[in-house]
């Protein structure tokens, strides 16, 4: 059975946290950086983060598990897998071709939804993937996020009326 230590332990042994100078998606320069496309596509990691996501929303009432492009789109495919519950993926942006759809796989109006994300930072990403699936007649019940980088994600979702669940954050993984 996956637990928040395993995950600890298996992030720090792939030593997916560097130390050296960043800048940010969010903009913000940082003294490490969380290396989370090194996790997402190591299968024991990828496996324990679904496990512990689907433990989690275990007997409620979900009918989809969403993730934005790029990062979260495979915890997003394994929690599916794992749980049963069909995907969405969204993307950035609208394509300019084809279906010029944002969110892949079907979303019906009144599905309950809950969204994935490997980091978050500031949360600003992940809350543009909830705008679009609210825009698009989804209601998002629940948000997880592999790693907290503890610099305002949490409140910023607070402030929106949803609540943010890190698996980890970085305090919990620098704290021995």
């Amino acid at each position: 059975m996956a637990s928040k230590d395993y995950l600890i332990k298996i992030l720090k042994e792939n030593k997916v946290f560097e130390k050296g100078h960043f800048v940010l998606a969010s903009g913000k320069e940082s003294d490490y950086y969380v290396n989370m496309k090194k996790a997402i596509t190591n299968p024991e990691i990828l496996k324990t983060i679904a496990e512990l996501i689907s433990e989690k929303i275990e007997g409620e009432n979900i009918d989809k598990i969403a993730g934005p492009a790029l990062g979260a789109v495979p915890i997003a495919v394994a929690s599916s897998l794992n749980t049963k519950i069909p995907l969405l993926m969204i993307r950035k942006e609208k394509k300019g071709y084809g279906t010029s759809k944002q969110i892949e796989g079907e979303l019906n109006t009144g599905d309950n939804v809950i969204v994935v994300e490997d980091v978050t930072t500031t949360g600003g990403s992940l809350l543009k993937a909830i705008k679009v699936i609210k825009d698009n007649g989804g209601i998002v019940k629940r948000a997880f996020v592999v790693v907290d980088r503890e610099e305002g994600a949490i409140d910023a979702f607070e402030n929106e009326g949803i609540k943010l669940e890190p698996l980890i954050s970085v305090s919990e993984f620098f704290k021995d």
